[in-house]
């Protein structure tokens, strides 16, 4: 069985080039005319499912940039003013501050001003890893507000909202968008099934873990993972007497898994997690939490299940050094692509229907 799985790689690395020219030439046979922009890069991949091929998806911040002390500048301004809609989060200051100044319509988490509201379509915050409180600074909700888009319902919530916002903007196209959350919705489905039979084989829903920050909660909630703290929240790192007690859980096995991130894995928390492992045992996972319109939610969700498994396995997803494993890469990749396609006929099917 290892060694088919090896000679599939180099297939799957052969095809995957030729895979991607043909969607390349797609998308460039179809420029968009009209633009949606984002907060964050990780909404992008979401919006995108949506809007199909007649809009392009603007990310407002840098990805170098902090989100939590970033101020408008006037390339966000630019940008959201050639925009239809604004797709924002919900907790990040500069988020208001931009809406008031383009005065461009807007969807967000909960806002009495918004042209729709996530939590209207079933969005929740999850509670704080560990039972800690955070209150949105500027809607008093309390929870983690940190990825919440991570979770899968969270995700179908924004991509509904977007298709019902972009509805009100402009009728015509009313029953593509319909077509492209539909065929989102499947792919939720699918994702649903792939951990349900993975969850069978490793029954991760039965571990807990210790997160570097909050975010990979989210992505531990949608395995069935249970997280009983975080090391890091924003520039706020784990108490001493907390430290000890999840150092202790790692030590007697009542905590299986150490979860950081692409992000993390630069912050102090990051560091926290190497030396966890090193002295106390425990499986090292790296998720991936931020991702671009290019690398859809599907294919990110995919990634991080392949590394959950990769590292229950005795495997690696990721190492220090961010090298990636390349085999785990192309079976996202690809994955992903076929889905895309699945789904691109499945939309021109109903059309012709």
């Amino acid at each position: 069985m290892n060694q088919k799985r090896v000679a599939l790689i180099p297939l799957m690395l052969l095809l995957l080039p030729l895979v991607i020219s043909g969607v390349t030439l797609e998308v460039h046979a179809q420029l968009p005319t009209r633009s949606i922009a984002v907060s964050v890069s990780s909404l992008a991949g979401i919006v995108q499912e949506v809007v199909g091929s007649e809009y392009s998806t603007e990310v407002l911040l840098k990805q170098e940039a902090d989100p939590h002390s970033t101020d408008v500048d006037p390339e966000m301004i630019a940008t959201a003013a050639e925009a239809d809609l604004l797709v924002f989060t919900g907790h990040l200051r500069w988020e208001g501050e931009l809406a008031n100044l383009t005065s461009k319509p807007f969807i967000t988490f909960h806002d009495i001003d918004a042209l729709e509201n996530y939590e209207d379509y079933g969005a929740e915050f999850s509670p704080m890893p560990g039972g800690g409180v955070q209150e949105d600074e500027d809607h008093d909700h309390e929870g983690n507000p940190h990825g919440f888009w991570l979770l899968p319902k969270n995700a179908i919530a924004i991509a509904n909202a977007t298709r019902w916002a972009l509805t009100t903007l402009n009728t015509t196209m009313a029953s593509e968008w319909d077509l492209n959350f539909a065929a989102f919705v499947d792919k939720m489905q699918e994702l649903e099934d792939s951990i349900g039979s993975l969850n069978d084989i490793h029954s991760f829903s039965e571990m807990h873990a210790v997160v570097v920050s909050p975010a990979e909660a989210y992505v531990a909630e949608t395995f069935g993972i249970i997280c009983d703290a975080v090391l890091q929240v924003e520039q706020i790192t784990i108490s001493g007497p907390r430290l000890l007690e999840v150092q202790e859980a790692i030590r007697n096995g009542s905590i299986n898994l150490i979860i950081g991130s692409d992000i993390a894995q630069v912050q102090a928390g990051g560091e926290f997690a190497y030396q966890l492992q090193a002295d106390y045992g425990g499986i090292l996972i790296w998720w991936k939490t931020v991702f671009f319109t290019e690398s859809e939610y599907f294919w990110m969700m995919n990634y991080n299940l392949g590394a959950l498994v990769s590292g229950l396995e005795g495997r690696s997803g990721v190492s220090r050094d961010n090298t990636i494993n390349i085999g785990l890469v192309a079976l996202s990749s690809i994955l992903g692509i076929l889905v895309t396609i699945e789904s691109g006929l499945l939309i021109l099917h109903a059309r012709a229907e």
